[in-house]
């Protein structure tokens, strides 16, 4: 029953990263940001690997198309996550969150490109255009502003 709650759990800890992130961008650079997300990230990954009872593996070396989806996969979040840090810092937390909440019809998107699932059906897809337009109109006002 937890697991279920998992993504939402995960939605508060990002909304609250996005407000501190937002201050914290204010007095100190993105680089020193991540830099030190990391050496606090690391401590944080062991700790759960050994709570977890889970080996740190690199079974997926031993063949190249593991390693590059393994790499891809590793590469894509940390480019988003460093866009998201400028973002924040030079717009705003909240200009960062609600363009960002277009994510999950790219996620489904690219379910379909990549892998061919098919997870959408027309409420996706209505929703999903709907939360497109919200964030055109959010970006279009923000950059009418000049921000």
């Amino acid at each position: 029953m937890i697991v279920a709650l998992l993504p939402i759990i995960a939605a508060i800890l990002y909304g609250m990263s996005f407000a501190l992130m937002d201050r914290a961008l204010q007095v100190t650079n993105v680089s020193s940001y991540l830099f030190f997300s990391v050496v606090i990230f690391l401590p944080m990954i062991l700790a759960l690997a050994l709570f977890r009872h889970e080996s740190i593996s690199m079974d997926f070396v031993y063949r190249w198309q593991d390693m590059v989806l393994v790499a891809a996969a590793i590469i894509a979040p940390s480019l988003g996550w460093i866009l998201t840090s400028y973002t924040i810092q030079n717009i705003g937390g909240g200009y960062a969150a609600f363009a960002e909440v277009s994510y999950p019809l790219f996620t489904i998107l690219f379910l379909f490109l990549f892998f061919g699932i098919k997870q959408f059906d027309w409420h996706l897809l209505v929703g999903g255009l709907m939360v497109i337009v919200g964030s055109a109109i959010l970006v279009l006002g923000q950059t009418a502003k000049g921000s």
